[in-house]
Parts: C-alpha cells; structure tokens; sequence
C-alpha cells in the first residue's frame, strides 16, 4: 500500500493515507527529481504537516468563493448593483466593530480554538440567512413568484453583504496567522505552493457550485456554504491530534524566545503595533494598495457584466465562471510555480513582480476597454494574487513575532482591506456615470497606485533580507523599548542539518 510507508522508507502509521497525500501523489511522480526542482527539499513531518493546512484552507477559501459569486448577485437583486460603492464603504465600519470584538477574543481563547468560535458564528449566520432567503416577504421571490423589487431598505441584502465581506477578511487572516505561527521560514518556501493550491482547489469547487445556481437553488447554496464552515474546526482539532502544541511549537520555533510567542492583550494592542513598526506599515501597504486597485477593475467589470447578465442566476454564473478561471490560474501557478520562484529568485524580486504585471494590465485596460479585456485581465491578478503576491507578502511576518501576527496582522487584513476596498470605492463612486468616466479615470487611478506599490515592494523586500540576515526579529522589545536581535540564524542552521526524507 502507498501508505504503508513513508518517504524515508520507514513505517509509517495505518491511518497515514488520510494525511499524507502529498507523499502518495510525490510516489505516483515517480520522478523525485521534478518534485525537489519545484518545491525543495521537504521532510516527511513537513508534507504532512502541509496537507492539514492545504485542507483547512480548501475549505475555508471554498465557502468564502461560493458565497464571494453569489454575494453581488444576491445584492444586485436584493439591493441593487448601484448601491455596491456604498456598501463597500459601510463595509468599513461594520470590520472595524468585528475586528474589536476579534481582537477581545483571541485575548481570552486559545489560538487553536479561535477557528471553533469564529467559524461556528459564521455558520449560523449563513445558514439563518438561507432561510430568510426563502421568504415570500424579505427574500428573493414574491408569493407570485417573481421576483421582489430591489430597494436599499431591504437589510437582508445589507447584511448579507457585510458578512461575507467579513468572513472573507476575518477567517482567511486566522488562517494565515495560524499557519505563520506553526512553520518556519526555511519549509514554508516549499509548503506555501502546495498548501495555497488546496485553497485554490476549493476556490474552484465552490465556484463550480454557484455556476450551477439554477439547478441547486441560491439559498441551497447558502444553506450548504454555513454548514460547510463547521469542517475548518474539525480539521484543525485533527492537526493538534497529530502535532501536539507544545511538542511542535518547539520543532517549528527551536530558538525562538517564549515571550515571541506570546500574544500580548489589549483592544489595540495591533493597532499600536503597526503604528510602531515602520516594517508592519510597510506590509500593511502592500495589502492595502493592491486591493484599492483590485475593487476599481472588479467594479469595471461587474457593471459591464451586469449590463449583458441581467437576471440574477445569468450575472451569478457569471461570475461563478470568472471564479472558476481565476482559481485554475492560480491552481496551476501554486503546484507549478509559487515555491519554483520565492526559492530561486529570492522574496524581494517575487514581491515586485506583481506591481509590475499590475503596471502593464491597467495599461491594457486604458488602451481597451471591454467586459472580456476586464475578464481577463482580473483572471491575471486575482490568480496570480493568491498564487504569488500572497504566499510572498505572508513570509514577511516570519521576521516578526505573534503578537504581529496575531493582532497586527488582524488589523491589516481585515480593517486594512476594508479601508483599501473603501477607498476604491470612493473612486468608483465618484466616476461610475457615465461609464466611459468610470473606465478612464479609474484605470489612470491604478496606473499610479501600481507604481507606488513597485517602490515600496522593493524597499520591503530589502528590508526583509537585512532582517534575516542579523537575525532580528520585529517586535520583540526589552524591557528598555529596545528591540533586540534574536538567532533566527541558528534556527536555520538547525534546519539545515534536520534529517530530510
């Protein structure tokens, strides 16, 4: 049986088959030598520990894109597609509260937990609003059976926006600050390709689903999507039966002082972090600007995509299908190509890569135009963004300790991707009538924010090698306020002579 021993040749446990995957895919290869060019050199425990991660965001990333291509058409029929500016920017103050209450709460439940309570909270509210989807009153079908009017005072299509925006920002980030605080910089070089591409494998499915929104049904899907968040718990209560907190915090994080580990408490505690440190503001940009550019071209193409699919199935396939081609991209790029480029051409020229393809599709949206230019060129940089820019932009946090990564990060992707969205919102507000307005001055918009991105990716990126290289670690002061050096160095050169399968 392939699972009857690992790579090492040693054996291994009966019930290895339903984590290892990667080692019976790595045995159906054959050839160790494509596998070792992809993604390094990996040990046994690292691919297993891998898969859990590559499954946990599977499902997460899946519920998130399933509720992400039915959220604007839910809204355009609930609401209507004109009021999504509005929305994007009172989004902004409903994260802001939920980020409060999050920060409140990783004070008081451990880390392992925080997937239990956050998900199951989400669970219940999808689910409560695919009943109310199917009202005859607050729905999306009249007793007639045709469909209800749009109107602003409808505050299910408000609320149900607002929470999907949330969960995409809230949830994704535990994630990655989870899985930023259990790997070390060495193996995440090889583990970030494979674990983003089981995000993208959900990405697809739950795309996949939505396409097929006529034959379930919309609140169906919703309905499945909120018992579908109950899974991420499960999966990270299966990670912990095999690797115990304490015993693998301490192969992960050899050299790492306790107090690095510590999350300190406080409301703001993130907040003042990432005033503090100019190398944390520098990551939040790199979030923050991205997105101002990513919701002027979303926006671009959902109005010209509206404008040809008018009913609400027809616009929700639509951009099922949108999702479906931009989670293949990245799908493809994660298992082919993320470990391939952050281990040869190093972190700093892989997080100017992507401003730099930004610079030249704003340059093609100017120059043309179209609902399919837009199509495609938001296919590039939504896959090439998951694939590339965020298992690049993640890795700058393993200089810093988890109080960043827990508190400050939460800050940056969830209040910080809120701000962004807001502000491309602003943008697309202001220009959105008539649409050649929209078309023109939102592209010059992002065609200046995409060269600020370029200069600030390589000053970080610059950053980040020196810190790696004198061993500093962000945000781990004494008692002076000083920061002080820690040996992230012996903890590689211990990696180094770690046994590898």
């Amino acid at each position: 049986e392939p699972s009857q021993y690992n790579l090492t040749g040693r054996a291994a446990p009966c019930w290895s088959w339903t984590v290892g995957w990667p080692e019976v895919v790595l045995r159906a290869c054959g050839d160790m030598g494509v596998i070792r060019f992809l993604y390094g050199e990996l040990s046994h425990e690292a691919l297993v520990q891998a898969t859990f991660f590559s499954s946990l965001l599977c499902f997460i990333v899946g519920v998130y894109w399933m509720m992400r291509s039915l959220k604007d058409s839910v809204f355009a029929s609930v609401v209507g597609l004109e009021y999504q500016p509005q929305a994007k920017m009172f989004s902004l103050v409903v994260v802001s509260v939920v980020l409060v209450a999050y920060n409140k709460i990783v004070d008081i439940v451990p880390r392992h937990r925080l997937f239990a309570v956050i998900c199951g909270a989400y669970s219940a509210l999808f689910v409560a609003t695919a009943v109310m989807l199917t009202s005859t009153t607050h729905g999306l079908v009249g007793p007639d059976g045709q469909p209800i009017p749009p109107s602003p005072e409808r505050w299910l299509g408000w609320i149900h926006y607002f929470a999907i925006e949330s969960y995409g920002s809230l949830v994704v980030s535990l994630f990655w600050q989870y899985l930023n605080s259990q790997v070390n910089l060495k193996e995440a070089k090889g583990q970030y390709g494979l674990i983003t591409a089981g995000g993208q494998i959900g990405a697809i499915t739950g795309c996949t689903l939505v396409v097929g929104s006529k034959r379930f049904g919309v609140p169906q899907l919703y309905g499945a999507g909120g018992l579908a968040c109950l899974v991420s718990p499960l999966i990270v209560q299966m990670y912990l039966c095999r690797f115990p907190p304490d015993e693998f915090i301490n192969v992960s994080s050899r050299s790492a002082p306790s107090s690095a580990k510590k999350v300190q408490p406080g409301l703001f505690e993130g907040l003042r972090l990432l005033i503090r440190h100019p190398y944390v503001l520098g990551i939040f940009a790199v979030s923050a600007l991205f997105e101002v550019i990513a919701t002027i071209l979303d926006y671009q193409m959902k109005v010209l995509g509206k404008a040809a699919y008018s009913s609400t199935a027809d616009f929700a396939s639509f951009m099922g299908m949108f999702g479906q081609a931009a989670n293949t991209v990245s799908l493809v790029f994660s298992l082919l190509g993320t470990s391939f480029v952050i281990r040869n051409f190093g972190l700093r020229p892989t997080l100017m890569l992507f401003p730099t393809m930004l610079v030249v599709v704003v340059g093609v949206v100017y120059f043309v135009p179209s609902m399919w230019c837009l199509f495609g060129v938001m296919v590039a940089i939504k896959g090439l963004s998951y694939a590339l820019n965020n298992p690049s932009k993640e890795m700058l946090y393993m200089v810093t300790t988890d109080s960043i990564k827990f508190k400050a990060k939460s800050w940056i992707d969830v209040f910080g991707g809120r701000a962004s969205k807001a502000l491309g919102s602003v943008v697309t507000n202001t220009f959105k009538k008539p649409v050649t307005n929209l078309m023109f001055y939102g592209s010059l918009v992002s065609l200046a924010i995409a060269l600020g991105l370029l200069a600030i990716t390589s000053t970080l990126g610059r950053a980040f090698e020196r810190l790696t290289a004198s061993g500093e670690l962000i945000g781990m002061d004494n008692e002076q306020g000083e920061e002080e050096k820690q040996p992230l160095k012996h903890a590689a050169a211990e990696d180094e002579e770690s046994p590898k399968a």
